[in-house]
């Protein structure tokens, strides 16, 4: 057995402390104390691997002192060793000092060295488990963290999709306004400006309340209607209890944007455009009607939303034909 291992024998009689320490010094490195007090103040300063006490000591028995050491040291290995045969003193060794092993006087060199030598080799496997434990948990967290910072990353360069899409289609909307409305035009450009600076204050952030993204929509339907003034139609049925629901920024915007983009809106063919929320899900229907072609159209936004959805929450949204009306339903998340 190496000599590394630290033991400490507390006994109130010199003679067995002596004889411990002559008896067992070739096999370990071993301290004495002559009281509980004694031995604590020991503990303080010293690290050691094993503490055996005698049970009958004045002041502080053998088991009073285990049980202030299991609560202060607990990697310690705890053992009695007493020449009384006292029942009680075995269940509160067992039950307060949760000890290894409670070994009775006049006790027997090489069983009491074969005891301290399994209670180390315990003791070892232990230590290289804790170990091992916080290894695996550091390398789980550095892969954790590993996995988050390439989430971030494809996820900054799903927004950054994001930015010049919405500002390209803003851009289009213009240009059809200032040839027969230039004072829309600059009334649009001063309230765009505004909305501009809130799409870059939410473009870091992976989730936002669905209140939050309402607002959004609802200044950007305001410049939708300086174009379309009473041919867009949007009705809206949000339940309280999913105001504070989260989805990744721009969602539903984008899912307006995309029904003005490829449908007809006009006096004769108004476009109407349903928005409510149905267990767990914000839907989004608008009648199909659909133009024969759509300039420019790079077909990022829906599947730049899927790739989010997939990548923040694991999930997948529905879009598709239902009832003659175009129809999305995205997941409401709930904010970590």
């Amino acid at each position: 057995m190496a000599i590394a291992f630290q033991i400490l024998y507390v006994d109130d009689e010199e003679d067995n402390l002596v004889a411990f320490r002559a008896v067992f010094r070739r096999h370990f490195k071993v301290h004495v104390a002559k009281s509980g007090r004694e031995a604590l103040d020991f503990l303080e300063q010293q690290a050691i691997d094993l503490i055996i006490s005698d049970q009958r000591m004045p002041k502080m028995t053998g088991v009073e002192l285990l049980e202030k050491v299991r609560i202060r040291f607990p990697e310690i290995i705890r053992m009695v060793l007493t020449g009384y045969s006292d029942q009680q003193a075995i269940i509160d060794a067992i039950n307060k000092g949760k000890i290894y092993h409670y070994i009775t006087k006049p006790w027997e060199v090489d069983e009491l060295k074969f005891i301290m030598e399994n209670a180390l080799e315990t003791y070892s496997l232990k230590k290289r488990n804790k170990v091992l434990e916080e290894d695996k948990a550091m390398l789980q967290l550095q892969n954790e963290r590993m996995e988050k910072e390439n989430i971030l990353s494809q996820f900054s360069i799903l927004k950054n999709q994001i930015n010049p899409h919405f500002l390209f289609n803003s851009m289009n909307i213009l240009a059809a306004i200032i040839p027969s409305s230039p004072d829309k035009a600059v009334a649009f450009t001063t309230r765009f400006a505004k909305l501009y600076r809130r799409v870059l204050e939410l473009r870091d952030q992976l989730i936002i309340p669905l209140q939050q993204e309402l607002e959004f929509v609802d200044s950007f339907l305001f410049l939708q209607k300086m174009r379309f003034d009473k041919s867009l139609i949007v009705n809206y049925c949000i339940e309280e209890k999913h105001q504070q629901s989260c989805l990744p920024p721009f969602a539903l915007q984008l899912l307006v944007e995309n029904a003005i983009k490829h449908n007809i809106v006009s006096e004769d063919h108004p476009l109407s455009i349903d928005i409510f929320t149905e267990a767990d899900m914000l839907h989004v229907s608008n009648t199909l009607q659909l133009r024969g072609s759509v300039e420019d159209s790079t077909g990022i936004g829906l599947a730049n939303l899927r790739a989010r959805y997939e990548m923040v929450a694991k999930q997948q949204i529905f879009s598709g034909m239902e009832e003659g009306r175009y129809v999305t339903r995205l997941p409401l998340l709930l904010e970590d």
